[in-house]
């Protein structure tokens, strides 16, 4: 290793390695000398202290310093959970007969044609995630996310909360949205 590069590779290595290098040093500086001196590193700890607590320090600092973005990451990610979370208030009648039908029906995932209003705008604020690829214009896929399916299944009087389920004229409007769904199916 004289090079710069071979130190830099060292630092960008995973975090799960550089943990596993500073609990590695960790455990050959302070193992109690019974256990080193069965082990056989005992000399190789006597010998190289300094060297294996610097080297033992360095993994520590940049495994802390590697879980910083991964950290900020997760705060984003979470940050934009609940801002979706949030969107759920704002709710047009038609975007939550959507997101209604879907977790009364149990099913993540719905068909409707690409430029559907409801569907559009529920993508727009993250509820719906709009299916990529190629495919039937009349009958795209829309699906929930993981994070928010979890969380309605969770807590479904987000979406049922003035009404019941089986509300006989919520019924019919699940009725009407299955035959708008199911006039595109053999296209």
């Amino acid at each position: 290793m004289n090079t710069w590069s071979d130190w830099l590779k060292i630092i960008q290595m995973k975090p799960r390695f550089l943990f596993g290098l500073w609990f590695l040093g960790s455990l050959v500086l302070f193992l109690p000398n019974e256990i080193a001196n069965a082990f056989g590193i005992q000399d190789i700890r006597s010998r190289f202290q300094g060297y294996i607590g610097v080297g033992t320090l360095a993994a520590f600092a940049f495994w802390c310093v590697q879980l910083i973005p991964i950290y900020q990451s997760r705060k984003r990610e979470r940050e934009a959970w609940q801002k979706v979370i949030d969107s759920i208030k704002s709710l047009s009648p038609e975007e939550w007969l959507l997101v209604a039908y879907c977790l009364a029906r149990n099913q993540k995932t719905i068909t409707l044609e690409i430029t559907h209003r409801a569907a559009g705008a529920l993508a727009t604020k993250g509820i719906l995630i709009m299916s990529s690829g190629v495919g039937n214009k009349l009958a795209w896929p829309f699906t929930i996310p993981d994070f928010l399916w979890a969380h309605f299944k969770a807590n479904p009087q987000l979406i049922f909360d003035r009404i019941e389920v089986n509300d006989p004229l919520l019924q019919a409007r699940f009725e009407e949205l299955e035959k708008h769904i199911k006039r595109y199916d053999y296209l």
